[in-house]
């Protein structure tokens, strides 16, 4: 544990030394597996597919604030949707424009849920997002979430309809737009995903805030049980297409992911507990302090002889 714990604070101590050139390379990365995910799930514009395109709108990302990096994900987004046809094009447009309003008057710092979602899909570790939510954003994050999961089904229905089109000798303006609007309405799956999301983010949340020992493990397990204990009630229920392997392999990951990013936040040494008593004019207070778990600095102070002098005395 205290080779973990100096790793943990050795990896933290070099962020803080090294964040102007640190976080820059973390959103260069982040951009970058983001957009190749774009390019793996539409891959309609040729250009946008361009790997100096994607390498230099990554670069471009790395010096930008999040809210600015998810409006040129949506721009990037555009660019292919509007090879499949105009009006699929608009409807992306429309979509993400609500989308981006609601993301900025609810939870502008929390960006990265959106453009992240298609890139954990790809992975089919999107499982792991509604207890990182949870746990490290709260109920504040439901509302970016919502539309990362929509803007995934979207894409997965154009596809579809992309395909369709590939198949026909005349495309339909107005087929295109109410195939994939249908779709969207009419898929249970992503009803379901956003339905059970939310109820694990809610409770994950509630078990984390209390003040009982070990409350952030409770919660990381409550909300992976109840997670894959909805999807498998709610796709009998629903009659969702749901594969119950990727259910429970992806929340186990999600459940350990959060584990080690809890760790890297602070684990909490309930042995040393203090309860603190105090008041003033109006209230009295009781205070119940946990200290974290920390390794104590070894200040060890060598003293050296110089072997010359001593013969000399």
């Amino acid at each position: 544990m205290t080779t973990l714990i100096n790793i943990r604070d050795t990896i933290k101590e070099f962020m803080r030394k090294y964040e102007k050139f640190a976080i820059p390379v973390i959103k260069f990365i982040g951009t970058l597996l983001v957009l190749i995910s774009y390019n793996n799930i539409m891959g309609y514009s040729s250009q946008m597919k361009s790997p100096a395109v994607v390498f230099i709108v990554s670069l471009i990302c790395a010096f930008l604030p999040i809210q600015l990096i998810v409006l040129i994900a949506g721009l990037v987004g555009f660019a292919h949707m509007y090879v499949v046809s105009l009006e699929i094009g608009l409807l992306y447009v429309a979509m993400f424009v609500l989308m981006y309003l609601m993301y900025l008057r609810f939870a502008p710092k929390y960006g990265w849920i959106v453009i992240i979602m298609p890139f954990l899909y790809m992975l089919k570790l999107h499982y792991i997002i509604p207890i990182i939510i949870g746990i490290f954003v709260g109920p504040v994050g439901i509302v970016p979430m919502i539309f990362g999961i929509i803007y995934y089904y979207f894409t997965v229905h154009v596809k579809e309809l992309a395909e369709l089109l590939t198949s026909v000798s005349e495309e339909g303006n107005i087929q295109d737009f109410t195939f994939v609007l249908n779709g969207l309405v009419q898929d249970k799956a992503m009803l379901l995903t956003i339905i059970v999301f939310i109820l694990v983010i809610v409770v994950t949340y509630i078990i984390y805030r209390q003040s009982f020992e070990y409350s952030w493990m409770i919660a990381i397990g409550a909300g992976a049980i109840i997670n894959i204990i909805l999807f498998l009630v709610g796709g009998i229920v629903l009659e969702a297409d749901i594969n119950i392997l990727t259910i429970f392999l992806g929340t186990v990951g999600g459940a350990l992911l959060a584990i080690v990013a809890q760790f890297f936040k602070g684990v909490l040494d309930y042995s040393r507990t203090e309860i603190v008593q105090f008041e003033d004019d109006d209230f009295y207070y009781y205070v119940k302090a946990v200290p974290k778990v920390r390794v104590a600095e070894q200040n060890v102070k060598v003293k050296k002889i110089n072997e010359q002098k001593v013969k000399s005395e």
